[in-house]
């Protein structure tokens, strides 16, 4: 027999580099499996650059956000997106401003301008007289009193009533409305006596005549010393003094059956992130409070639509947004 000859063996390389180049494949994916199945996920950092990431609060202050470290995120205080609105710089002396503000004689207030006043001379209507010529009202108030003296006739048969006074009523020896409130310099204040076959009446709020302190409520005023509320407000019943303060919290206070000092009070508890929600008249409404910060307060007021903002006299200010 021959020598026995040694076998040649031919690699191929272009095979097993293919060959290699599926196993890592196939390890890099049982690498994945493993991860998503056995490895739990751990917290980690983000870090949000950009205006959108501030968040304020009701007050339209900057929030204190969480901060993280490590993974873990420490305790921030409560904050409202700014969503819906826009910082704005409230002066403080706008807090002595608008149709909730409350005026004695520890929170007194400038008077009313003129130019914001009408002459309810030329601006009455038919359903109601004047004491006297000179007696000025704000126009939406002067339009709230025709709208309610019209209504007044229609659902009693009378015109008796007689504004007595507005920013001026005189007080003294004799008169029909004989204590003075400061807060008639507002423009927003009625005071009422009634012509009884050509004499004038003190109003005392009652019988048909009393269909006004039922119903005011429903064009903007309010009885603004009512019954059992004397300690809040520190005077007695007094139904012949009205005071507009618009047609959302007008219904709102006699729905809930606030003196206007329990009502500032009350819309303290709410902010641009939880406002009171109301629907009066035909508007749903949102309302909300701004604590006053010194000379100026940044606040959060609403973008777009129709709002009010009201001081109250004291710290802070009312945001009345209509939806």
């Amino acid at each position: 027999m021959g020598k026995d000859r040694k076998k040649k063996v031919h690699v191929h390389t272009g095979r097993v580099a293919i060959a290699m180049t599926c196993i890592a494949f196939v390890i890099c994916i049982a690498d994945g499996l493993k991860r998503n199945i056995f490895i739990p996920d751990t917290p980690g950092s983000v870090v949000v650059e950009g205006e959108f990431d501030k968040k304020y609060d009701a007050n339209g202050q900057l929030a204190t956000m969480p901060t993280t470290v490590g993974g873990e995120s420490e305790p921030s205080t409560d904050f409202v997106q700014n969503e819906g609105f826009k910082e704005e710089n409230i002066p403080a002396d706008k807090v002595k401003e608008g149709d909730l503000v409350i005026v004695n004689e520890e929170h007194p207030v400038n008077p009313a301008d003129k130019s914001d006043l009408v002459d309810l001379l030329e601006f009455r209507n038919e359903y109601y007289t004047l004491a006297d010529e000179g007696i000025y009202l704000k126009k939406d108030a002067a339009e709230a009193l025709n709208s309610m003296m019209a209504d007044y006739n229609d659902a009693t048969g009378l015109n008796d009533f007689i504004v007595y006074g507005t920013t001026e009523t005189f007080t003294g020896t004799g008169s029909y409305c004989p204590r003075y409130f400061q807060e008639r310099v507002t423009g927003n204040t009625i005071d009422l006596a009634l012509n009884g076959a050509g004499m004038v009446l003190s109003y005392d709020g009652e019988d048909d005549e009393g269909w006004i302190v039922d119903n005011c409520y429903k064009y903007g005023f309010i009885v603004r010393y009512p019954r059992d509320k004397s300690e809040k407000t520190g005077e007695e019943y007094c139904p012949w003094h009205l005071r507009y303060v618009g047609k959302v919290h007008a219904e709102n206070m006699h729905a809930t059956g606030m003196c206007l000092e329990e009502y500032v009070e009350y819309l303290k508890g709410y902010n641009a992130s939880a406002p009171l929600k109301v629907t009066a008249n035909y508007a749903d409404c949102s309302i909300y409070y701004i604590k006053s910060e010194g000379d100026i307060t940044v606040g959060l007021l609403p973008i777009g639509g129709a709002y009010d903002i009201s001081g109250n006299n004291i710290d802070g200010f009312i945001i009345t947004r209509y939806n």
